[in-house]
């Protein structure tokens, strides 16, 4: 009996031993299917971001349409893609309708992409659904993401004030906004010992941002005000913002503009004149005197020293060519009188002006010019963007200043005297005359989405 009891356990106990290594090669069988699928899905969300980064990195030209838009992604891609460690010798390619990016492999995993074009949304911009599909061992999972495209203001236009060079305040000087006051926030992009300072009674309704993490390289000193806070150590706390990235600063587009201007200017400008679409030649060095209204397009040729020493009521535009090879000392504008810029808004509706109507958004755009303003002014309509910037005097510009001021090169901007500028900025984001646009791909919300089942290697199943 005792032989047989012993037996029985013995079976009992194997039968057990047995039952047990059986479960535990299931649920390590189970265990590595998890980890394996977990490491697919994880792929797959990696590969999401990666190409979310990828793709916010690319720019599309401002004109890109249904029929140029996998085209034109494809080639931005690749600058950004291609020749890189991630993709070795293979490429980003297109068809029609689809960017493909090669395999992508990190560890023990990988992941595939395919962006697919969706067409316009209810809106009429256009849209792309991103797919990537992860693997690891046998498993695979796949997500995807639409995205949208829209013309995007380059960052440095959200800006009161935005420059790669120092910025300067003293006296009496005044930036305000007649919004919110991040309409009057300044940005300098400048590395210098001093990067912005401000000395006297200068006051400035937004906050202060640049790119050197130093704090020292902002000197402020007497009655300052900024962000309507006057100790100084709590404007360097709460309202000095620093390491920041650079804001893109827009590419230009002046070739529409001499063909604009047909009236060639003499040299000399007599009082009380009314000039219409004026074209300033090279060398000319003219001066404007006594009292001048000038409709349309003002277009001056590099090297030029142009003063306006009476009043000016400009109704259209400045625009200069591209002067930043040359000297700025023999590139000047200066305005010594009172300015009035209405724009173009002031232009009757007859031909001689048709084509000029059609720039909106820009009052002075200056490359490689020096802008020097001294006298009253009652208000101007659009963007102001020269390589250097100074305001002194009773320089004034009230209520209608629509844009940014823009400092394209790393030189000084001043405002200094009893400067007061206020900006109005618009609503809308259109982009002014002369400055190019990028068209960027932008998430669409809640459109994220997980899919069910085993999927290939390739994501050409979308």
């Amino acid at each position: 009996m005792a032989y047989i009891l012993s037996l029985v356990v013995l079976a009992l106990c194997t039968s057990l031993a047995v039952t047990m290594a059986a479960s535990n090669t299931l649920n390590l069988a189970r265990a590595e299917n998890m980890e394996t699928s977990f490491s697919a899905q994880v792929a797959a969300e990696s590969g999401l971001a990666f190409m979310l980064q990828s793709v916010a990195a690319a720019k599309l030209p401002e004109d890109t349409d249904y029929d140029t838009l996998m085209s034109n992604l494809a080639g931005a891609l690749g600058e950004v893609m291609n020749d890189t460690e991630n993709l070795g010798q293979s490429v980003v390619s297109s068809s029609e309708s689809t960017v493909t990016i090669p395999t992508i492999t990190f560890d023990n995993a990988a992941f595939d992409c395919v962006v697919s074009r969706l067409g316009p949304d209810s809106e009429g911009y256009q849209q792309v659904r991103v797919s990537v599909v992860g693997t690891s061992g046998s498993m695979s999972r796949k997500v995807s993401l639409d995205m949208q495209l829209k013309a995007v203001p380059p960052g440095a236009f959200a800006y009161g004030i935005a420059t790669k060079g120092t910025i300067s305040m003293s006296g009496n000087a005044k930036l305000r906004s007649m919004g919110s006051a991040d309409d009057a926030n300044v940005f300098s992009a400048a590395f210098a010992t001093t990067v912005i300072s401000a000395n006297g009674n200068p006051e400035l309704d937004g906050d202060l941002y640049l790119c050197t993490d130093n704090i020292a390289a902002v000197a402020l000193t007497g009655n300052v005000e900024i962000g309507g806070e006057t100790d100084i150590d709590e404007i360097l706390i709460s309202h000095t913002h620093l390491g920041q990235d650079e804001p893109e600063f827009p590419e230009l587009d002046l070739s529409p503009f001499p063909a604009l201007a047909v009236n060639v200017l003499s040299k000399k400008v007599s009082n009380n004149k009314t000039l219409n679409n004026v074209y300033v030649p090279a060398n000319l060095n003219p001066m404007f005197n006594g009292n001048t209204t000038i409709n349309g397009i003002v277009y001056i040729e590099a090297p030029n020293k142009v003063k306006f020493n009476g009043n000016l009521v400009l109704n259209g535009f400045v625009i200069t060519e591209d002067g930043s090879d040359l000297p700025i000392s023999g590139n000047e504008i200066t305005f010594n009188g009172n300015l009035s810029v209405p724009g173009i808004s002031a232009l009757p509706d007859t031909a001689e002006f048709a084509a000029v109507k059609a720039y909106e958004g820009t009052a002075i755009l200056a490359p490689g010019f020096g802008l020097k303003f001294s006298g009253n002014n009652s208000g101007i309509n659009g963007m102001i963007a020269a390589d250097q910037l100074t305001f002194t005097g009773n320089s004034t510009v009230g209520g209608e200043l629509t844009g940014t001021i823009l400092g394209l090169k790393d030189l000084p901007m001043t405002l200094s005297g009893n400067t007061e500028i206020t900006i109005n900025r618009q609503d809308d984001d259109s982009i002014p005359a002369g400055f190019k646009c990028s068209a960027k791909l932008n998430i669409v919300p809640n459109s994220y989405a997980e899919y069910a089942g085993q999927y290939g290697v390739t994501a050409s199943d979308q």
